[in-house]
């Protein structure tokens, strides 16, 4: 028969729990702010998101991250984020490095190390005898061995104040709060650099789909890019380019288009074309991941007003609309200029 905890050792664990929390999000407000004011680390992800663009883009090489223990299932979760985002990486560990598996870097790669220390002497020991290709540190420290060498062009890092390590917290220097912040600033820099080369977000979400098709992500995203069986079509999709507004009456079979009228198409010209049907209660509850698939799946999104009054809006028109005006922060403002736009 198990002994039941003593409640005064099940507070402490609890009180343990909230002091790890604690530290956890004071270290990412750390690493907020040092992104906001700290120009050595801005200059250095600068360089590293250059360093990067130009090694997949320019030079069609390929990302290569190393590390050892904690660190190297952390370049592990990185190479697996990049190829899913299309950004062809692979992982080296860096005992396997010099035992043959130098082999896997290329002149035209670039290759992150990955240490919260950055005094590896595994990493350290691997940089004789990779001369030609840039390399870009991963770190918590920007006092160290790797840091400092001549062979490092640039530094992601993750500054870890001393109150913030483990070992002060807990006595124990396992890599928790190091790894977290290593791992949200690495992931940071991917998904900028995922769309440094590819700006356009529904672009950007079909090449994602196409590498992550199993599981409910994937499910998710098939349903998005798939045509609904429920859709209504009409003809001549090179007309929605511009927002539509007309009245609709039992008697009037004429969709205007700033004067140009659907029915003045000849048959030739005509091409079906997919529209979204909504209500106003559509509109109110419409979240950023609705619009994005209104506008994949659909040419146009059609609302009718309580007077029978139709409003129509191309999803050029609305993805338009979303780049040069949506933040990435304030959806309801948007959402409510949106609404405008519907009458």
């Amino acid at each position: 028969m198990s002994q039941q905890v003593n409640q005064y050792f099940l507070q402490n664990a609890l009180t343990s729990v909230q002091s790890t929390l604690k530290h956890d999000n004071d270290a990412v407000a750390n690493l907020f702010s040092q992104y906001q004011r700290d120009q050595f680390s801005i200059n250095n992800l600068i360089q590293s998101i250059s360093i990067m663009y130009e090694t997949v883009v320019s030079k069609k090489g390929k990302i290569v991250l190393t590390g050892v223990g904690k660190s190297y299932k952390l370049a592990m979760k990185l190479v697996a984020t990049l190829n899913s985002l299309s950004i062809e990486a692979t992982s080296l560990h860096a005992t396997e490095a010099l035992h043959g598996d130098l082999g896997i870097i290329k002149d035209h790669d670039c290759l992150i190390m990955v240490t919260a220390s950055g005094n590896t002497p595994e990493l350290i020991g691997i940089l004789p005898h990779i001369t030609t290709v840039p390399v870009i540190l991963l770190t918590c420290s920007r006092e160290s061995q790797l840091s400092q060498h001549n062979q490092v062009n640039s530094l992601i890092l993750a500054e870890l104040l001393h109150y913030h390590k483990e070992e002060v917290i807990h006595g124990v220097p396992a890599p928790t709060i190091s790894f977290g912040i290593s791992m949200m600033i690495a992931d940071a820099v991917i998904l900028a650099l995922s769309e440094l080369i590819e700006a356009d977000v529904i672009k950007r979400r079909k090449m994602f789909h196409s590498k992550h098709p199993g599981g409910s992500i994937g499910s998710n995203l098939s349903a998005e890019f798939n045509t609904n069986s429920g859709t209504t079509t009409i003809a001549n999709s090179n007309l929605l380019s511009a927002p539509i507004s007309t009245t609709i009456s039992s008697n009037s079979s004429i969709l205007s288009l700033k004067e140009i009228e659907l029915e003045s198409v000849s048959s030739d010209e005509r091409e079906e074309t997919l529209i979204k049907d909504i209500t106003y209660k559509d509109l109110l509850k419409l979240s950023e991941i609705n619009l994005l698939q209104w506008i994949v799946k659909y040419d146009s999104i059609k609302f009718f007003d309580h007077d029978g009054k139709m409003f129509m809006l191309s999803s050029d028109y609305i993805q338009n609309l979303y780049k040069k005006n949506y933040d990435g922060q304030n959806w309801d403002k948007f959402k409510w200029e949106l609404i405008k736009k519907f009458g």
